[in-house]
């Protein structure tokens, strides 16, 4: 699943991944897209090369990369309803980090906001109490907010607007994540479907498969304030809770939210996965997001599950990839290794538009 697997209880994180089965797709129709809005701003460079996905790369591996993730939780940054986000965060210690790297700008941040059970608490009150969910990968239990409600999509709407404010003028943040519409993970397609309790949770606190739809379009609109800022979209093919509670893959509402992300934010919409493995486990997924073109960004599946690392660096790069976060124990891999992987996506970067 998402780069760092972290418990639902916030304790420490270490690598994570979903390995529940997916149904077969079932076509749910067609979602009309609002037209593209024009950035009046120049975009910023986009992200490319290899990144360590859970901060800056030892110093050594430094050359290979083209920079790291900053994880960051929604919760740290709005402890209170309406709050401004406050200064020496994890943001910022992030770009300090970069700074201190490399004085270049050869090298960028992802910015990755943890919602979901890392939402504040006040958010996951919303409408009611917090909703008890079970991550299946973990095991653990945790809590979310109705992230398909208005109020809660008013309050991500809100934490967008001045998380842009503060950084999209920041030339070191190069993408941030959509999250709005997610669970345990920044993965807003996954409904944790293997797990009854979760599912049980969701619809007793209101849940519709067309509230979710609608949630998966709002939190794309909700990125157009990123002007210069790139925003990433982590497919997984969707998974349904009907009504009664019965659970099937979408793989085509997947491909749909493709088009609309292309559609509402252009080359501002970074179409990505988080579970990257060879064998590759989503073939139709990745054709769809291939055919699309850049941007595009990855990041493979934890290490115990990866398969072969270097085949799977070699698939990010032959699908296009501009970036590629690499697992936990990416340091077996000598340095002229991955350079060369670290060149060929920065290649695939060179090949967008101006």
């Amino acid at each position: 699943m998402a780069v760092l697997a972290c418990s639902l209880l916030g304790t420490a994180c270490s690598g994570g991944d979903s390995s529940a089965q997916q149904p077969s797709p079932v076509v749910t129709g067609g979602t009309p897209s609002p037209a593209a809005s024009p950035s009046p701003l120049p975009l910023k460079p986009v992200l490319a090369g290899l990144l360590d996905r859970s901060g800056p790369p030892p110093a050594p591996l430094v050359s290979a990369f083209g920079g790291f993730v900053a994880n960051v939780y929604w919760r740290d940054l709005q402890p209170t309803p309406g709050a401004a986000i406050p200064g020496d965060n994890a943001i910022d210690h992030a770009i300090a980090a970069l700074d201190r790297l490399d004085s270049t700008a050869r090298m960028g941040i992802k910015v990755r906001v943890y919602a979901g059970v890392y939402a504040p608490d006040w958010v996951k009150s919303l409408g009611g109490a917090p909703v008890a969910i079970v991550d299946p990968v973990t095991g653990k239990s945790g809590t979310i907010g109705r992230f398909w409600t208005d109020a809660f999509g008013a309050a991500y709407d809100d934490l967008q607007a001045k998380l842009a404010a503060r950084y999209d003028s920041a030339p070191e943040v190069r993408e941030v994540t959509i999250s709005r519409c997610s669970t345990a993970y920044p993965e807003p397609f996954i409904r944790d479907v293997s797990s009854p309790t979760t599912v049980h949770a969701l619809l007793a606190a209101g849940f519709t498969i067309a509230s979710d739809q609608r949630c998966h379009r709002e939190e794309i609109v909700s990125h157009l304030v990123w002007a210069q800022t790139r925003s990433d979209l982590s497919l997984n093919p969707y998974q349904v809770v009907d009504d009664s509670g019965r659970v099937k893959g979408d793989e085509a509402f997947t491909d749909q939210m493709m088009g609309f992300c292309r559609s509402t934010l252009g080359a501002r919409c970074v179409l990505a996965n988080n579970s990257l493995r060879t064998p590759l486990q989503y073939p139709d997924m990745y054709d769809q997001i291939h055919s699309l073109g850049p941007p595009i960004a990855f990041q493979t599946a934890v290490m115990a599950k990866v398969g072969n690392l270097s085949t799977t660096i070699g698939a990010a790069v032959s699908l296009g990839a501009n970036s590629l976060e690499l697992p936990v124990g990416y340091q077996s891999l000598p340095l002229a290794t991955l350079s060369r992987y670290d060149a060929r996506l920065r290649a695939n970067a060179a090949l967008l538009p101006a």
